[in-house]
């Protein structure tokens, strides 16, 4: 106990930058131990693509342009971020991961939209002079050195190495006749480890719920209350009903009504990616991003109060029903004496179609569908209530008729 106290009083610190710092200087040191053992001698030269190599040129332009603009412009270094993590998501599909590749894009969508609302709400910065901000980013400078060139040594090691066999192709050779599936990544994360499919959900459910809570006794700083300069020619009064006419209505912008008008298509589209997932590219995670990414965008054209008094969305419940349906999916195996999360499956004869295959692991991806639309709707939509109290706050008290003139 005396030990932990002394390295407890001698690591701990209240500033978030040097607990991360700590962190990463761990995993380095963690990481370099293991390279201790013989290193590859021969490699075998691999082509070059142009097109691959401009691409990451691209990302990496972005990545750097975003570290060296975070200090000063916030919103241009979300789009540097935005642009590597696009690189990214190219880089999954260039490799013949699509999986991968629609779960990045619809990740880095999502974080975006995130990060757009959150900025909101930020204080202004406090401009530093040149000569202190400099020492004071060199430290974060080499860290980040040091643990990208870690990671560089780590995947140059890692697939230097000759191919062995392993789980992969236990995989690769059971995913159709024990998960029912041909798209692999889809039966591993639904089948194979369903179990940690449903923890992670569960810690995603709970964590929105928190930061549900958290936010709904957020105020925001009273600096960021301060509307920025409006450009030439812009109305003079910016309030949700400012579009409104004469009868009192709000007229709805082009934009708001495009994206009223493509939330159905949207909401098949992210059906279809749900259904498919299980031999195709798709799943209820990548389908429950699309579904919540066009509701929060029509947070963003129509405004909260427009959105609302059309459809009152109860995120709370899809997080719920979206535990309920992958628990009871879960349990369900017992019913049939077979493990926990065991997967059946079943051809289906539907006239004029054929033999369709249906397995229990749809329902139990429709769990994840639910949960993450749920959960990433009450964490965005939670940020999103802030302008009504922004409003809320601007608006004129009453005059009491005792004052009136």
């Amino acid at each position: 106990e005396h030990t932990a106290s002394t390295l407890f009083s001698w690591f701990w610190s209240a500033r978030l930058q040097c607990q991360l710092a700590l962190i990463v200087v761990v995993a380095i040191i963690a990481a370099g131990l293991g390279l201790r053992g013989p290193w590859p001698t021969e490699i075998a030269a691999q082509p070059i693509e142009p097109a691959f190599a401009i691409l990451w040129v691209a990302g990496g332009a972005c990545a750097l342009g975003a570290a060296a603009t975070a200090s000063r412009q916030r919103l241009a270094a979300l789009i540097m971020v935005s642009g590597a993590g696009l690189c990214a998501s190219l880089t999954f599909a260039w490799l013949s991961a699509p999986d991968l590749a629609l779960t990045q894009l619809a990740v880095e969508t999502v974080t975006t939209i995130l990060l757009l609302l959150g900025l909101r709400w930020l204080p202004r910065r406090i401009e530093r002079g040149s000569a202190r901000s400099i020492p004071r980013g060199a430290p974060a400078l080499l860290l980040a050195a040091a643990g990208g060139t870690g990671l560089a040594v780590l995947a140059y090691v890692i697939m230097t190495q000759p191919p062995v066999r392993g789980v992969a192709s236990y995989f690769t050779e059971h995913a159709l006749t024990l998960g029912g599936g041909r798209n692999i990544v889809n039966v591993i994360l639904v089948d194979f480890r369903g179990f940690d499919t449903l923890g992670e959900i569960t810690v995603l459910g709970a964590v929105a719920i928190a930061v549900y809570a958290l936010l709904r006794r957020f105020r925001p700083a009273p600096e960021s209350l301060e509307l920025p300069a409006a450009a030439p020619g812009a109305p003079d009064h910016p309030h949700p009903g400012r579009n409104a006419t004469a009868g009192g209505r709000a007229r709805p912008s082009v934009s708001a009504v495009l994206t009223q008008l493509m939330l159905p298509a949207t909401g098949l589209i992210s059906v279809y990616f749900l259904v498919r997932g299980h031999d195709l590219p798709g799943g209820g995670f990548v389908g429950g991003l699309i579904f919540a990414t066009a509701i929060v965008i029509q947070y963003l054209m129509v405004g909260v109060a427009g959105v609302e008094s059309r459809r009152r969305l109860q995120p709370q419940y899809w997080v719920a029903a979206g535990l309920l349906v992958a628990g009871t999916t879960a349990l369900s195996a017992w019913w049939a004496a077979r493990p926990l999360l065991s997967a059946s499956t079943w051809t289906l004869t539907i006239p004029h179609i054929g033999g369709v295959q249906f397995s229990t692991a749809l329902f139990f991806d429709t769990g994840v569908y639910m949960l993450v639309i749920g959960a990433t709707m009450l964490m965005l939509v939670a940020i999103a209530h802030q302008s009504l109290r922004f409003h809320r706050h601007r608006a004129p008290k009453p005059v009491a008729a005792s004052e009136k003139p």
